[in-house]
């Protein structure tokens, strides 16, 4: 038990704005629920959000202070069989061989990982293939404030010395949760929370309030989320960009900013990032 609480999670779960005392894991992969884990000073290190039981956007922190990762839409982290990210021209399937989680405790293995674009943009992308080396360290299982958390600790390698495309090193995947973070960030993680948001966009202007560390910053997106028009935007994009990626997305691997209509799409994007200044 001691195991993981001492390289990932503090043994306590304190209440948080908007959560309960302890993270209610029954909400996980329900439509509209998140998950963020949190540091000391409750500050997210990273978070899913579901439109979907089969469908979520994830966000990592960057560097205190900065604007989080933009949303990356996948089924699941570990391995992701589907990503997508409007900002990185990014949709395609993944497919990773061998089952990297079949790898038993104290065994080494050398994985295949494909890349394969999907979508009406599909042939102006190349297809990827990358071969790296997968180590499983540990499973662990703790109950943490009645939680019940199984993880994977492990570490991934290149083949080649001088291969820098993924964050190699050791990592965990809290297959509860289902977040896949580097050890570093575990090391912080002193939280979890639970809750609800009405739409991605809204879930990132959340957290991205809970992350700026800006006392200005987390009220003007305090005072803009309790106003009718956030209030109807939020509505907006649920309605429309959310409702198109959980029916067509999955099903036919077209993204919302892929549709014809993009520019009635693009006008129900929450866009949360000007909304309030940084600085």
């Amino acid at each position: 038990m001691g195991r993981l609480r001492g390289f990932l999670l503090a043994s306590s779960i304190l209440a948080a704005h908007g959560a309960s005392a302890e993270p209610d894991l029954t909400l996980l992969r329900k439509p509209g629920s998140y998950v963020l884990l949190l540091d000391a000073e409750k500050h997210p290190i990273a978070g899913n959000y579901w439109l979907s039981e089969g469908l979520k956007v994830s966000t990592h922190s960057r560097n205190p202070g900065s604007y989080p990762q933009s949303l990356l839409y996948s089924d699941q982290d570990f391995p992701p069989g589907r990503v997508a990210n409007m900002y990185l021209f990014l949709n395609g399937k993944e497919t990773v061989t061998p089952d990297i989680r079949a790898v038993p405790v104290g065994e080494t293995a050398t994985v295949t990982r494909e890349y394969e674009p999907v979508g009406r943009l599909a042939k102006k992308a190349e297809v990827r293939k990358l071969t790296y080396r997968l180590t499983t360290v540990a499973l662990v299982s703790e109950t943490m404030a009645g939680a019940k958390l199984l993880s994977r600790i492990y570490e991934i390698a290149p083949t080649d010395p001088a291969n820098k495309e993924m964050d190699w090193g050791r990592r965990v995947y809290i297959e509860t949760l289902d977040l896949d973070i580097s050890r570093e960030q575990a090391a912080r993680v002193a939280d979890i929370e639970t809750g609800t948001a009405g739409s991605t966009g809204d879930f990132e202007g959340m957290y991205a309030s809970r992350v700026l560390a800006n006392d200005a910053y987390a009220k003007c997106m305090a005072e803009k989320r309790a106003g009718q028009e956030y209030k109807d935007a939020v509505r907006r994009e649920h309605e429309t960009n959310d409702a198109w990626m959980v029916k067509e997305y999955l099903a036919t691997g077209i993204p919302w900013w892929e549709q014809d209509d993009v520019n009635a799409n693009m006008d129900a994007l929450l866009d949360v990032t000007g909304l309030c200044a940084t600085k």
